[in-house]
Protein backbone atom coordinates (compact mmCIF):
# COMPACT_ATOMS: atom_id res chain seq x y z
CA UNK A 1 0.00 0.00 0.00
CA UNK A 2 3.01 2.32 0.00
CA UNK A 3 4.80 2.97 -2.67
CA UNK A 4 8.58 4.73 -3.33
CA UNK A 5 8.97 7.03 -6.89
CA UNK A 6 12.48 8.07 -7.87
CA UNK A 7 13.55 10.13 -10.83
CA UNK A 8 16.66 11.98 -11.69
CA UNK A 9 16.94 14.89 -13.70
CA UNK A 10 19.78 15.98 -16.02
CA UNK A 11 21.35 18.26 -13.53
CA UNK A 12 21.20 15.47 -11.29
CA UNK A 13 18.92 16.65 -8.26
CA UNK A 14 16.68 13.79 -7.40
CA UNK A 15 12.83 13.70 -6.07
CA UNK A 16 11.20 11.22 -3.62
CA UNK A 17 7.60 10.38 -3.49
CA UNK A 18 5.85 8.71 -0.36
CA UNK A 19 2.55 7.90 -0.65
CA UNK A 20 0.24 5.75 1.61
CA UNK A 21 -3.15 5.15 3.30
CA UNK A 22 -2.32 7.53 5.84
CA UNK A 23 0.15 10.41 4.47
CA UNK A 24 -0.88 12.39 1.15
CA UNK A 25 2.13 12.36 -1.84
CA UNK A 26 5.21 14.88 -0.86
CA UNK A 27 7.99 15.74 -3.37
CA UNK A 28 11.42 16.05 -1.46
CA UNK A 29 13.17 17.79 -4.31
CA UNK A 30 16.91 18.95 -3.96
CA UNK A 31 16.72 21.07 -6.51
CA UNK A 32 14.13 23.12 -5.40
CA UNK A 33 15.68 24.29 -2.24
CA UNK A 34 15.72 27.81 -1.32
CA UNK A 35 17.96 29.48 1.08
CA UNK A 36 15.41 30.82 3.66
CA UNK A 37 12.76 30.20 5.50
CA UNK A 38 10.10 30.94 2.87
CA UNK A 39 6.42 32.86 4.37
CA UNK A 40 4.56 29.52 2.96
CA UNK A 41 4.75 28.01 6.13
CA UNK A 42 7.02 25.54 4.33
CA UNK A 43 10.88 25.64 5.02
CA UNK A 44 14.05 24.74 3.35
CA UNK A 45 17.57 24.43 5.26
CA UNK A 46 20.02 27.46 4.83
CA UNK A 47 23.74 26.15 4.81
CA UNK A 48 24.09 26.75 8.34
CA UNK A 49 20.67 24.66 9.47
CA UNK A 50 21.55 21.61 6.23
CA UNK A 51 23.40 19.75 8.87
CA UNK A 52 19.75 18.94 10.06
CA UNK A 53 18.92 17.25 6.85
CA UNK A 54 20.35 13.50 7.09
CA UNK A 55 21.65 12.26 3.28
CA UNK A 56 23.47 14.01 1.05
CA UNK A 57 23.52 15.62 -1.98
CA UNK A 58 22.10 13.50 -5.08
CA UNK A 59 25.54 13.73 -7.17
CA UNK A 60 27.17 11.61 -4.79
CA UNK A 61 24.34 9.44 -4.02
CA UNK A 62 23.63 6.38 -6.34
CA UNK A 63 20.46 5.25 -7.40
CA UNK A 64 21.02 1.82 -4.93
CA UNK A 65 21.68 4.38 -1.95
CA UNK A 66 18.68 6.43 -2.28
CA UNK A 67 16.27 4.02 -2.57
CA UNK A 68 18.15 2.38 0.43
CA UNK A 69 17.28 5.18 2.29
CA UNK A 70 13.21 5.59 1.08
CA UNK A 71 13.34 1.51 2.26
CA UNK A 72 14.49 2.85 6.30
CA UNK A 73 12.32 6.10 5.50
CA UNK A 74 9.38 3.29 5.16
CA UNK A 75 10.20 1.21 8.14
CA UNK A 76 10.42 4.70 10.38
CA UNK A 77 7.06 5.71 9.28
CA UNK A 78 6.09 2.26 10.21
CA UNK A 79 7.43 2.96 13.81
CA UNK A 80 4.50 5.35 14.36
CA UNK A 81 1.98 3.88 12.67
CA UNK A 82 2.73 0.68 15.38
CA UNK A 83 2.41 2.42 17.81
CA UNK A 84 -0.61 4.69 16.91
CA UNK A 85 -2.28 1.22 16.08
CA UNK A 86 -1.45 0.18 19.30
CA UNK A 87 -2.98 3.02 20.89
CA UNK A 88 -6.22 2.87 18.90
CA UNK A 89 -6.78 -0.17 20.63
CA UNK A 90 -6.82 0.32 24.24
CA UNK A 91 -8.58 4.23 23.72
CA UNK A 92 -12.06 4.69 24.30
CA UNK A 93 -14.63 7.83 24.78
CA UNK A 94 -13.91 10.66 26.59
CA UNK A 95 -17.24 11.11 27.27
CA UNK A 96 -17.52 8.15 29.41
CA UNK A 97 -14.45 8.77 31.85
CA UNK A 98 -13.28 11.09 34.34
CA UNK A 99 -11.19 13.97 33.13
CA UNK A 100 -8.64 16.05 34.34
CA UNK A 101 -9.47 19.67 34.86
CA UNK A 102 -5.64 20.47 34.06
CA UNK A 103 -3.74 18.36 31.78
CA UNK A 104 0.59 19.31 31.05
CA UNK A 105 2.40 17.87 28.62
CA UNK A 106 6.23 17.88 27.51
CA UNK A 107 5.81 17.84 24.52
CA UNK A 108 8.91 15.83 22.96
CA UNK A 109 10.16 14.51 19.87
CA UNK A 110 10.32 17.24 17.16
CA UNK A 111 13.65 16.52 16.05
CA UNK A 112 13.44 12.78 16.32
CA UNK A 113 10.30 12.54 14.29
CA UNK A 114 12.34 15.45 11.27
CA UNK A 115 15.38 12.88 11.84
CA UNK A 116 13.29 9.83 10.73
CA UNK A 117 11.79 11.66 7.81
CA UNK A 118 14.89 13.10 6.91
CA UNK A 119 14.21 16.38 6.83
CA UNK A 120 15.05 20.00 8.40
CA UNK A 121 14.50 19.66 12.73
CA UNK A 122 12.77 22.90 12.07
CA UNK A 123 10.11 21.18 10.10
CA UNK A 124 9.90 18.84 13.09
CA UNK A 125 8.86 22.08 15.20
CA UNK A 126 6.57 23.22 12.69
CA UNK A 127 4.95 19.97 12.46
CA UNK A 128 4.83 19.92 16.60
CA UNK A 129 2.96 23.53 16.70
CA UNK A 130 0.30 21.99 14.62
CA UNK A 131 0.32 19.09 17.00
CA UNK A 132 -0.04 21.29 19.75
CA UNK A 133 -2.60 23.29 18.36
CA UNK A 134 -4.62 20.03 17.62
CA UNK A 135 -4.33 19.34 21.15
CA UNK A 136 -5.68 22.45 22.29
CA UNK A 137 -8.76 22.57 20.25
CA UNK A 138 -9.69 18.93 21.56
CA UNK A 139 -9.09 20.06 25.08
CA UNK A 140 -11.23 23.76 25.17
CA UNK A 141 -14.07 21.58 23.63
CA UNK A 142 -13.93 18.92 26.65
CA UNK A 143 -15.71 20.52 29.63
CA UNK A 144 -14.35 19.07 32.14
CA UNK A 145 -10.71 20.17 31.03
CA UNK A 146 -9.76 23.57 32.17
CA UNK A 147 -6.44 24.48 31.85
CA UNK A 148 -3.55 23.08 29.50
CA UNK A 149 -0.14 23.80 30.53
CA UNK A 150 2.85 23.32 27.36
CA UNK A 151 6.31 22.84 27.92
CA UNK A 152 7.34 24.60 24.95
CA UNK A 153 10.76 25.40 25.25
CA UNK A 154 13.15 25.06 28.60
CA UNK A 155 16.28 27.56 29.31
CA UNK A 156 18.27 24.20 28.94
CA UNK A 157 17.40 24.50 26.04
CA UNK A 158 18.54 28.31 25.24
CA UNK A 159 21.52 27.95 26.61
CA UNK A 160 22.47 24.02 25.02
CA UNK A 161 20.83 23.84 21.66
CA UNK A 162 22.86 25.08 18.47
CA UNK A 163 22.41 29.10 17.80
CA UNK A 164 21.05 28.80 14.05
CA UNK A 165 17.86 25.98 16.02
CA UNK A 166 17.10 28.42 18.86
CA UNK A 167 16.70 31.68 16.04
CA UNK A 168 15.02 30.17 13.62
CA UNK A 169 12.45 28.07 16.84
CA UNK A 170 12.14 32.07 18.01
CA UNK A 171 11.16 33.28 14.72
CA UNK A 172 8.57 30.29 14.28
CA UNK A 173 7.23 30.96 17.98
CA UNK A 174 6.30 34.70 16.80
CA UNK A 175 5.01 33.83 13.65
CA UNK A 176 2.78 31.62 15.26
CA UNK A 177 1.78 33.58 18.01
CA UNK A 178 0.57 36.34 15.60
CA UNK A 179 -1.40 33.75 13.71
CA UNK A 180 -3.00 32.25 16.40
CA UNK A 181 -3.47 35.22 18.47
CA UNK A 182 -7.17 35.93 17.04
CA UNK A 183 -8.32 32.82 16.55
CA UNK A 184 -7.29 31.72 20.56
CA UNK A 185 -9.55 34.77 21.42
CA UNK A 186 -12.47 33.78 19.55
CA UNK A 187 -12.38 30.30 20.64
CA UNK A 188 -12.13 31.45 24.11
CA UNK A 189 -8.42 30.03 24.77
CA UNK A 190 -6.83 32.66 27.42
CA UNK A 191 -2.87 32.33 26.53
CA UNK A 192 -0.96 32.87 29.69
CA UNK A 193 3.40 32.41 29.87
CA UNK A 194 5.31 30.84 32.42
CA UNK A 195 9.10 31.18 32.42
CA UNK A 196 12.01 33.98 32.17
CA UNK A 197 10.19 35.91 29.28
CA UNK A 198 12.61 38.68 29.20
CA UNK A 199 15.41 37.16 28.44
CA UNK A 200 13.52 36.09 24.80
CA UNK A 201 14.50 38.44 21.63
CA UNK A 202 13.07 41.64 22.24
CA UNK A 203 10.31 40.91 19.79
CA UNK A 204 9.37 37.82 21.00
CA UNK A 205 8.97 38.92 24.60
CA UNK A 206 7.26 41.44 24.09
CA UNK A 207 4.56 40.06 21.83
CA UNK A 208 4.41 37.43 24.83
CA UNK A 209 3.46 40.49 27.36
CA UNK A 210 0.94 41.83 24.44
CA UNK A 211 -1.19 38.22 23.93
CA UNK A 212 -1.02 37.99 27.46
CA UNK A 213 -2.34 41.24 28.51
CA UNK A 214 -4.54 41.41 25.74
CA UNK A 215 -6.01 37.91 26.78
CA UNK A 216 -6.68 39.12 29.94
CA UNK A 217 -8.47 41.82 29.04
CA UNK A 218 -10.47 40.20 27.00
CA UNK A 219 -11.61 37.18 29.65
CA UNK A 220 -11.80 40.11 32.00
CA UNK A 221 -15.04 42.04 29.45
CA UNK A 222 -17.00 38.71 28.27
CA UNK A 223 -19.90 37.72 30.14
CA UNK A 224 -18.71 34.16 29.38
CA UNK A 225 -15.54 32.57 31.36
CA UNK A 226 -12.72 31.21 29.07
CA UNK A 227 -13.22 27.50 28.41
CA UNK A 228 -9.61 27.17 28.58
CA UNK A 229 -6.86 28.13 30.31
CA UNK A 230 -3.13 27.68 28.14
CA UNK A 231 0.00 28.21 30.05
CA UNK A 232 2.92 28.26 27.44
CA UNK A 233 6.21 27.38 28.95
CA UNK A 234 9.10 29.57 27.66
CA UNK A 235 12.53 29.84 28.32
CA UNK A 236 11.12 27.39 31.70
CA UNK A 237 12.74 25.62 34.21
CA UNK A 238 11.42 24.61 37.19
CA UNK A 239 14.29 25.26 39.91
CA UNK A 240 14.71 28.35 38.82
CA UNK A 241 11.28 28.82 39.02
CA UNK A 242 11.37 27.46 42.31
CA UNK A 243 14.45 30.02 43.17
CA UNK A 244 12.55 32.44 41.89
CA UNK A 245 9.78 32.30 43.55
CA UNK A 246 11.61 32.29 47.36
CA UNK A 247 13.11 35.86 45.74
CA UNK A 248 10.27 36.87 45.41
CA UNK A 249 8.77 35.96 48.99
CA UNK A 250 12.19 36.96 50.59
CA UNK A 251 11.76 40.60 48.57
CA UNK A 252 8.27 41.05 50.23
CA UNK A 253 9.37 40.08 53.68
CA UNK A 254 12.35 42.54 53.45
CA UNK A 255 9.96 45.29 53.28
CA UNK A 256 7.88 44.06 55.37
CA UNK A 257 5.66 42.83 53.60
CA UNK A 258 5.21 39.24 54.96
CA UNK A 259 6.10 37.18 58.30
CA UNK A 260 8.32 34.08 58.25
CA UNK A 261 5.40 32.21 59.74
CA UNK A 262 3.09 33.57 56.81
CA UNK A 263 4.83 31.14 54.43
CA UNK A 264 2.92 28.03 53.30
CA UNK A 265 2.17 25.61 50.27
CA UNK A 266 -0.13 27.71 48.98
CA UNK A 267 1.46 31.52 49.64
CA UNK A 268 4.48 29.65 47.53
CA UNK A 269 2.54 28.43 45.14
CA UNK A 270 1.22 31.82 43.96
CA UNK A 271 4.72 33.00 43.75
CA UNK A 272 5.26 30.46 40.99
CA UNK A 273 5.13 31.31 37.48
CA UNK A 274 2.33 28.85 36.75
CA UNK A 275 0.14 30.61 39.60
CA UNK A 276 -2.57 31.72 36.81
CA UNK A 277 -3.06 28.32 35.99
CA UNK A 278 -2.75 26.50 39.10
CA UNK A 279 -5.50 29.36 40.74
CA UNK A 280 -7.49 28.65 37.72
CA UNK A 281 -7.33 24.85 37.73
CA UNK A 282 -5.54 23.62 40.68
CA UNK A 283 -2.11 21.55 40.18
CA UNK A 284 -1.64 19.30 36.85
CA UNK A 285 -4.48 16.32 37.41
CA UNK A 286 -1.93 14.97 34.50
CA UNK A 287 1.16 14.89 32.85
CA UNK A 288 1.90 13.70 29.51
CA UNK A 289 5.41 13.11 27.95
CA UNK A 290 5.90 11.97 24.33
CA UNK A 291 8.81 10.07 22.47
CA UNK A 292 8.96 7.27 24.96
CA UNK A 293 11.39 9.60 27.22
CA UNK A 294 9.67 8.64 30.72
CA UNK A 295 11.40 11.85 33.32
CA UNK A 296 10.42 14.93 34.42
CA UNK A 297 13.52 17.12 32.89
CA UNK A 298 12.44 19.94 35.10
CA UNK A 299 8.97 20.43 34.34
CA UNK A 300 6.71 21.57 37.27
CA UNK A 301 8.64 20.10 40.16
CA UNK A 302 6.44 21.88 42.60
CA UNK A 303 3.48 21.70 40.84
CA UNK A 304 3.37 18.06 40.42
CA UNK A 305 3.77 16.41 43.64
CA UNK A 306 0.79 14.45 42.87
CA UNK A 307 0.54 14.40 39.30
CA UNK A 308 -0.31 11.15 37.29
CA UNK A 309 1.95 10.49 34.76
CA UNK A 310 1.29 8.96 31.14
CA UNK A 311 3.93 8.40 29.11
CA UNK A 312 3.83 7.60 25.43
CA UNK A 313 6.05 6.53 22.63
CA UNK A 314 4.92 8.37 19.92
CA UNK A 315 6.77 11.43 18.83
CA UNK A 316 4.98 14.91 19.68
CA UNK A 317 4.42 16.05 15.79
CA UNK A 318 2.19 12.58 15.46
CA UNK A 319 0.49 12.88 18.48
CA UNK A 320 -3.30 13.33 17.65
CA UNK A 321 -6.74 12.53 19.38
CA UNK A 322 -6.30 8.84 19.41
CA UNK A 323 -3.12 9.12 22.05
CA UNK A 324 -4.54 12.04 24.15
CA UNK A 325 -7.55 9.35 24.65
CA UNK A 326 -5.42 6.70 25.73
CA UNK A 327 -3.72 8.82 28.11
CA UNK A 328 -7.68 9.94 29.43
CA UNK A 329 -8.30 6.57 29.57
CA UNK A 330 -5.41 5.61 31.83
CA UNK A 331 -6.00 8.65 34.00
CA UNK A 332 -9.85 7.39 34.40
CA UNK A 333 -8.64 4.36 35.67
CA UNK A 334 -6.19 5.51 38.23
CA UNK A 335 -7.42 6.13 41.94
CA UNK A 336 -5.73 8.75 43.13
CA UNK A 337 -4.84 8.92 47.22
CA UNK A 338 -2.83 11.63 47.97
CA UNK A 339 -1.20 9.75 50.87
CA UNK A 340 -4.08 8.20 51.69
CA UNK A 341 -6.17 4.65 51.67
CA UNK A 342 -9.36 4.22 50.10
CA UNK A 343 -10.34 1.78 53.42
CA UNK A 344 -9.54 4.57 55.99
CA UNK A 345 -12.18 5.27 58.14
CA UNK A 346 -10.57 6.55 61.30
CA UNK A 347 -10.14 10.01 62.57
CA UNK A 348 -7.11 11.61 60.47
CA UNK A 349 -4.93 15.10 61.80
CA UNK A 350 -6.51 16.85 58.72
Amino acid sequence: SRSFLYSRSRSRSFRLQVTSPRRTGRWLDSSSFPETETETGFFSPSPAEFDDVTGVAASSETETEILKRASTFATDEKHNENVLETESSSSSSSSKMCLPRHVAVIMDGNARWARRRRVPTLEGHRRGRDALRRLVERCAEEREIHALTAFAFSDDNFRKRPVHEVDALFRLMEASLREERPRMLRNGVQIAFAGDIDALPASLAMLCREVEAEAEAHAAASSTPSRLLLTLAMNYGARQDIVDAARRLVDMAQRGELAADDVDESLFRSALGTSKATRHAGDPDLLVRTSGEQRMSNFLLFESAYTELFFSDVEWPAFDDVCFDKALHAFSTRTRRFGGRNDDKHETRE
